[in-house]
């Protein structure tokens, strides 16, 4: 296998994905807040942004598969990579199911329409969020196939996935712009729909191409589901507390602030975080081929691999500072409209941005290889201080929408220092 010859593919590939991808976004944003008006979009992005990354969760099953499937496809055993994928879907539909009642129970008896601070009716919002509960419980299953392709060293198919929902949100937009009144939830069916439906085409996809690889449920095996259990709880909890460590900040703003502080939030957010999306074009490709080398103990790779991608991040650093003393300028003709955004806000999400980015050169690598435990506890300590921290700095420091950033950076501080020691210390006993 030519791993240099893969993430070349992959890379440029998910390039060009991407960026077509981001420009779409970019168009995006401003249609919808022209289309919902500030207070709206406040509440869809506080909705969306934890429906998003529950779409994403799938009790850390996709994870520990794509570590796993990878591993047996580097070995060429098609029956064992087909009862992890039969074992998967088995897991994740009961998973799945579980979540659909608690949710659903969740949605009945909260009251949204204080919770999220906002003058909109309380049965709109429970209408809403009922839609998105049935959402995300299809999504928890479909979006296994992103893991498929990991394991198959096609990252690039996944951008392409994303890309292809994207151009699905956007036309709808534009129609619901011109042809429809202002309403979230044809908001919420543009964005649930247009996910499922490229889940279903890229399933589709993935068993076409590899026939081989379709499981029967014959395929299921008991024994399987400790064996991804084990890994996958370990990657559950990373999961959960990232939920609480960066899908809660709209959520306390809303909740303290209101949901047109949430606006300025998000916009500033996209922005930089179109950083941390380019970043991930490089870094994804990386797992399966990080699992693949290390199975075969071609550490030499390795090491060179993860020194290139430190030199890379000089010049990523240079490129957000450059957007940090730019923002003002870049939003105000992207939006074509003024919005009251902190200095704090700018500078700490750029900060933000950093340690992310850094902390993914290690954690990609030590994620392929099933070395995960002294990062879980980590991102447990981030998720206990992320929220009392957050409303600290918010409600007693004063410090607006800016707080919360501030206190997901000293929530994930510990990953960027730590795990750095972590990698070097392994790969030097190698």
């Amino acid at each position: 296998m030519d791993r240099n010859k893969i993430l070349f593919k992959n890379i440029s590939l998910g390039l060009i994905y991407k960026t077509i991808n981001i420009g779409i976004v970019f168009v995006n944003i401003p249609l919808i807040l022209n289309y919902l008006e500030e207070e709206k979009y406040g509440i869809w992005v506080t909705i969306f942004s934890v429906v998003n990354i529950v779409f994403s969760m799938d009790g850390g099953i996709g994870n520990g598969l794509k570590t796993k499937l990878a591993s047996a496809i580097s070995v060429n055993d098609l029956q064992l990579s087909k009862s992890y994928i039969a074992t998967s879907y088995v897991i994740v539909a009961s998973t799945s199911l579980i979540i659909f009642f608690l949710l659903g129970l969740a949605t009945f008896f909260l009251n949204l329409k204080t919770f999220l601070n906002t003058s909109l009716e309380n049965s709109e919002l429970k209408l809403i969020f009922s839609l998105t509960v049935i959402m995300i419980t299809i999504g928890f299953v479909l979006n296994l196939y992103k893991s498929f392709f990991y394991a198959k060293h096609e990252a690039a198919k996944i951008e392409l996935s994303m890309l292809l929902c994207q151009i699905i949100i956007f036309s709808s937009v534009v129609c619901l712009l011109y042809y429809f009144p202002s309403n979230l939830l044809f908001i919420a069916l543009v964005y649930g729909i247009s996910n499922i439906l490229i889940a279903l085409v890229f399933t589709t996809l993935f068993f076409k191409e590899n026939p081989d690889l379709i499981p029967s449920l014959s395929d299921f095996k008991k024994s399987k589901v400790k064996e991804l259990m084990g890994l996958s709880i370990n990657f559950f909890i990373i999961q959960l507390s990232l939920i609480v460590i960066l899908s809660t900040d709209n959520l306390i703003i809303s909740n303290s602030l209101g949901p047109e502080e949430v606006t300025s939030y998000d916009v500033v957010y996209k922005l930089f975080t179109l950083l941390i999306t380019l970043s991930v074009i490089f870094q994804d490709p990386f797992w399966a081929l990080y699992t693949d080398a290390y199975k075969k103990n071609d550490f030499i790779w390795i090491k060179k691999t993860i020194k290139r991608l430190n030199y890379l991040f000089v010049p990523f650093c240079l490129i957000v500072l450059l957007l940090f003393l730019f923002s003002d300028y870049f939003i105000k003709v992207w939006l074509q409209r003024n919005l009251d955004i902190s200095k704090e806000l700018i500078f700490f999400t750029s900060i933000f941005v950093l340690i992310r980015v850094y902390s993914v050169i290690y954690t990609q690598f030590l994620n392929a290889i099933g070395v995960i435990k002294l990062q879980m506890w980590l991102y447990v300590f981030g998720a206990i201080i992320n929220i009392p921290l957050s409303y600290y700095f918010v409600q007693n420091l004063n410090l607006g929408n800016s707080g919360v950033v501030l206190g997901t950076i000293c929530s994930l501080i510990s990953i960027a220092l730590i795990l750095p020691f972590q990698t070097y210390k392994l790969l030097k006993s190698k």
